[in-house]
């Protein structure tokens, strides 16, 4: 009797755990997210992996299988597929992956970050050698946080730290044109105000300015109404081939002021009708200075 009692409580409590396992909860699967962790620039694109994983059992890949969210779509968005975008405005979010089949979810956290410059590079470097006269152009090649280049020329503020011995251009269309003076070096430095990142050259100027050996005025002819003014330019050209704007180291000359007159800049103003030659003569004294260059206007 006794034997059967043991026999029943231990066929009831077999079926009492059976009963009691059929009435567990379902297990949820662990929902893993590659990159867990990132940070974007604004612009910048990430495909996320995700992954599912129960205890004990395989793991498999389940991106296209989820649904995707995130907590600011004005940082970052987020497409069906897994793709992120990271938006305009820095900061952080966090993009939520969900298994709507097994009710799991799986989280991921994403910084974005604004363009920055992060280097400079001044290009010709890290030196450059002028006669005094003689110019060059330089160019300032940022390279930026997400990995790209830009040209930064016309961004930068140029500074030269010798102007005795070369200065730069600072405005268009001189805009880092180095210009030597006399002999002597400067440092050309070409600065992000932004962020304060600098790139920077050496000019060393040495050796006897290349002499003047022609000017060509433009613009050759011209017509110009009566009572407008027109901009005339006078670029030289030197010994050692080079060339450059001169028009404010020329002497300007009208041959009939009574038509029309010309500043020392080189700014014109029709007066009357005819026609006229406008002329930029060298004005240092040397054997440059018989060098001149003329162009034909007409006042209608």
């Amino acid at each position: 009797m006794r034997r059967s009692f043991q026999l029943v409580v231990v066929v009831l409590s077999v079926v009492i755990g059976l009963l009691l396992g059929g009435c567990a909860e379902p297990q949820k699967p662990a929902i893993d997210v590659t990159p867990g962790t990132l940070t974007l620039v604004s612009g910048q694109t990430v495909q996320l992996a995700v992954t599912r994983r129960f205890a004990g059992g395989p793991v498999e890949h389940v991106t296209e299988r989820v649904t995707y969210s995130s907590s600011n779509r004005n940082i970052a968005t987020v497409s069906s597929t897994g793709v992120v975008t990271a938006g305009s405005e820095p900061g952080s979010v966090v993009l939520r992956v969900t298994d709507r089949a097994n009710d799991a979810t799986g989280t991921a956290t994403l910084t974005v970050a604004l363009p920055r410059i992060e280097s400079i590079d001044v290009v010709p470097s890290p030196a450059v050698v002028l006669r005094p006269g003689a110019s060059v152009k330089l160019t300032a090649n940022a390279r930026m946080n997400d990995g790209t280049s830009r040209d930064v020329t016309g961004q930068v503020l140029w500074a030269s730290s010798n102007a005795a011995a070369a200065t730069v251009g600072l405005t268009p269309p001189d805009v880092g044109v180095v210009t030597a003076i006399a002999s002597g070096e400067t440092t050309i430095t070409a600065t992000d105000a932004a962020t304060l990142v600098q790139g920077r050259t050496i000019v060393f100027v040495s050796g006897e300015p290349a002499e003047l050996s022609a000017i060509v005025v433009t613009p050759n002819p011209i017509t110009i109404t009566l009572g407008e003014k027109a901009q005339f330019k006078a670029r030289g050209v030197f010994g050692d081939g080079t060339t450059r704007d001169v028009t404010n180291e020329v002497i300007w000359t009208s041959s009939d002021d009574a038509l029309l007159t010309i500043d020392d800049a080189g700014l014109a103003t029709a007066v009357a009708s005819g026609g006229v030659t406008v002329t930029a003569a060298a004005k240092n004294p040397s054997a440059s200075a018989a060098v001149r260059g003329s162009a034909a206007a007409t006042v209608q």
